[in-house]
């Protein structure tokens, strides 16, 4: 099979990134100190945990997030081993070794820290991680490797909006089943069952207004008109209602996997709200989508998303102006080190929101980019983005300031500008008046 040495350098290096953001991140603040009894450390307080102690504190969130850790490192580091002449027995020990290693030399440094807490479950775990994922990499890798590159590169120069649409259905995924901890025990699923609201009237009272409008009428109608752009269709009338039918059983499915994570429960508000607004794009689809032109197609797109970028960052909007407890929620030095917050969480839902910070801010830059031609023709582009985007990051975080339910953060501004730089840098997109329904 020939393999292009762009995807197979491409994979090299998400290897050695995820790998230096798996260390950058465990390793945060780097508070080290030479204060550490060694003995001690090896000998008791690393296996001072579950299972180790029997009768210690047992996190089912560290837990789950300490066996998916590794996994796309496993994962990506067999299948590129696999494109070697290795052989695929080796790519797995060699993976295997690597990830354990990782992980021990990681939590070895963690426990020469004053803030970080070293754990031989943690080391464990990773382990057991880095083997589901190398073995997954081993027997399927080069095959997913191979389709997937080659999927997005065709879809891509084809129909772009395909891409932009699974992205946005796994954001929307993400954020029904944060914080991800699923569970298979019947008592948990029953009272999930129980505590769900099965009346509209009930459900609308779990949330104001406005977050029912924004977080999913709005969601909902721009996911039904991407689906109405899928493989290029256009914007022909049969289409919509299949967008619409396909947006609100995407909401019901969403829905009906919440009993099976634990601490959330059904709201069919949920659903009744999505269809609204599945039903209102299909609607305004019908009677407008041929009447707007491109820009301003573009420029609701901008709005629309600048609109929910401002919602999530000041949400529920109660502002206190005045300076002295804004002073106190300024962060402090270390709290300035990029993906601080986030890294400090340690949580599957700190990841889901460290990806959605990048990839809106990603999608808001490659809209502008396609709004404004000079934008997008001038040389400074890369630098122009990472301008935008740190001065709308310092403008939202600064609101957060006055808002006394809201801690403003340097890691948000810093995933925007992460972000801005991927949508000024990606590959512009073939112009397809259709692809804009």
């Amino acid at each position: 099979m020939d393999r292009s040495s762009t995807s197979l350098k491409l994979l090299t290096i998400l290897v050695l990134l995820y790998g230096g953001l798996l260390i950058y991140a465990s390793l945060m603040p780097y508070n080290f100190t030479s204060s550490v009894d060694l003995s001690q450390l090896f000998h008791v307080r690393i296996w001072n945990y579950w299972p180790f102690n029997p009768w210690a504190r047992f996190s089912g969130s560290d837990f789950l997030s300490n066996l998916v850790l590794y996994v796309p490192l496993g994962f990506l580091l067999a299948t590129r081993l696999c494109f070697t002449r290795i052989g695929r027995l080796m790519s797995f020990g060699l993976t295997a070794l690597v990830c354990s290693c990782l992980s021990a030399g990681i939590e070895t440094l963690q426990g020469l820290t004053i803030s970080r807490i070293p754990s031989a479950t943690d080391w464990v775990l990773n382990s057991v991680s880095g083997l589901l994922g190398a073995g997954v990499g081993v027997f399927q890798g080069q095959s997913l490797w191979d389709r997937t590159t080659s999927w997005l590169k065709d879809r891509w120069h084809s129909h772009p909006l395909d891409i932009v649409t699974l992205s946005y259905m796994v954001l929307l995924a993400a954020d029904a089943l944060s914080p991800f901890l699923p569970t298979i025990l019947l008592s948990q699923v029953w009272r999930n069952l129980e505590n769900s609201h099965f009346g509209i009237a009930e459900g609308l009272a779990q949330h104001p207004w406005h977050w029912w409008l924004i977080t999913r009428a709005l969601m909902y109608l721009i996911l039904t008109f991407l689906l109405a752009a899928w493989g290029g269709t256009g914007h022909r009338q049969r289409e919509w209602g299949k967008a619409m039918f396909l947006a609100i059983l995407f909401s019901l499915g969403l829905e009906l996997m919440k009993p099976m994570i634990v601490s959330r429960v059904i709201n069919v508000a949920n659903i009744a709200i999505a269809a609204g607004g599945a039903a209102l794009a299909a609607g305004m689809g019908s009677l407008c989508a041929e009447r707007l032109s491109r820009r301003r197609k573009l420029d609701l797109a901008i709005l629309a998303l600048l609109g929910y970028e401002c919602y999530l960052a000041w949400t529920p909007f109660n502002f206190i102006w005045k300076l002295e407890p804004a002073l106190r929620k300024l962060p402090s030095a270390v709290e300035l080190l990029p993906l601080y917050h986030y890294a400090m969480g340690a949580s599957l839902n700190h990841v889901r929101l460290f990806v959605q910070a990048i990839v809106l801010q990603g999608i808001l830059i490659y809209l502008l980019r396609m709004r404004f031609f000079r934008f997008e023709q001038c040389q400074a582009r890369l630098a122009l983005a990472v301008l935008l985007a740190a001065v709308l990051g310092f403008l939202l975080e600064g609101g957060q300031l006055f808002l006394p339910s809201r801690t403003p953060a340097m890691t948000d501004i810093y995933c925007f500008m992460i972000g801005a730089a991927c949508g000024a840098l990606l590959p512009r997109m073939r112009q397809r008046t259709e692809e804009l329904p």
